[in-house]
């Protein structure tokens, strides 16, 4: 059997709904978050957006064995029609784990889905051969250049029913570092600084997007993580003084939210004797690869009281902000010296 070829990550959600079940999805690539989107794709369709945990079981490839998949494997499914098991970093696994994989796939079970992924895939070694002349490779790329963002983001746009001309789209992918993930993040500003309205103007992306290689917010982030409050101000003076404070504000507060929800994240699983080393490659996938150690940093900053106490500042400095007659300048200077202030 010769091998199959492997199927653009777009080509493959595009046609996905439509195509017949198979027994194994085998998702290459290097970009994670593509990954996790493909991933999400299979497991939402054959086990439903509330997963039974009797039918479905997650696994690594650095930490499991083939024998504990093929346990799961053979297992009848308990309430849906298939019973699922996800193998995250195939590759690493071992050699002879591996092989005994290559060999199921070869012929599995029509009750069970196996879904595989691996940044590498040599078809050189006999276990790869088998395992993609037998399942439907999935490969998730970077972006080689615009027209490969400008082709994400007009799907996105469709999923969330957003209107963006043509020009507003070539600025926005002008605008950014060929990464899909970054590409996310970005969209995700838009959405926020553009209050869900449904339409993203030439104008909003030019003052959002166009000036996001600065990474102002990210600087305050930075600087937050460090506790460093002069440097905290700084960044908030600087990122003010260019900026119109009353459309800057709520955008800033759902950034830093987000940003130490990530943090109490951290510290929870710190809590539960979770390596850094685990909590960064397997707990913070909806974090950029490049930053997760900037949070694990943060977070040592930080206690666990500290932080549940800054998400109840920030709800609150959120409320002051819709119903409050104070500047906006002031609720942020406040929020900013009570963040790097506040103690347990």
């Amino acid at each position: 059997m010769s091998k199959k070829a492997q199927i653009p990550h777009y080509d493959f959600l595009r046609d996905f709904p439509n195509q017949k079940r198979q027994n194994t999805y085998y998702i290459v690539g290097t970009e994670s978050y593509l990954i996790d989107i493909v991933q999400k794709a299979i497991i939402q369709r054959f086990m439903g957006t509330e997963v039974d945990e009797f039918d479905f079981t997650m696994l690594y490839g650095d930490t499991n064995s083939a024998v504990n998949a093929l346990e799961q494997l053979e297992m009848s499914p308990f309430m849906s029609k298939s019973r699922m098991v996800v193998i995250r970093s195939f590759d690493q696994m071992k050699t002879t784990d591996k092989n005994l994989i290559a060999e199921y796939i070869a012929k599995p079970l029509e009750s069970s889905i196996l879904v595989l992924t691996a940044e590498t895939s040599d078809a050189r070694i006999a276990s790869t051969k088998i395992i993609e002349e037998n399942s439907v490779v999935i490969a998730c790329r970077s972006p080689y250049g615009q027209e490969d963002l400008i082709r994400w983001l007009r799907a996105e746009l469709g999923k969330k029913k957003i209107n963006m001309d043509n020009n507003s789209i070539i600025l926005f992918a002008g605008s950014i570092e060929n990464d899909y993930s970054i590409a996310s993040n970005e969209l995700e500003k838009l959405i926020i600084f553009t209050k869900n309205r449904g339409n993203i103007t030439y104008e909003d992306v030019e003052e959002v997007v166009g000036k996001s290689k600065s990474n102002k917010i990210f600087d305050l982030q930075n600087a937050l993580g460090q506790r460093n409050l002069k440097m905290s101000l700084l960044t908030l003076e600087n990122i003010l003084s260019n900026e119109d404070p009353n459309k800057l504000i709520i955008f800033i507060i759902t950034m830093l939210s987000r940003y130490f929800l990530v943090i109490w994240k951290i510290l929870a699983l710190r809590a539960n004797s979770i390596s850094d080393s685990e909590i960064a490659n397997r707990h913070l996938n909806d974090v950029y690869y490049k930053f997760r150690n900037d949070y694990i940093y943060a977070a040592k900053n930080y206690n666990y009281q500290e932080t549940k106490k800054i998400l109840s500042t920030l709800l609150q400095a959120d409320i002051d902000a819709k119903s409050l007659n104070i500047k906006e300048e002031i609720i942020l200077h406040t929020l900013i010296f009570n963040i790097c202030m506040i103690k347990k």
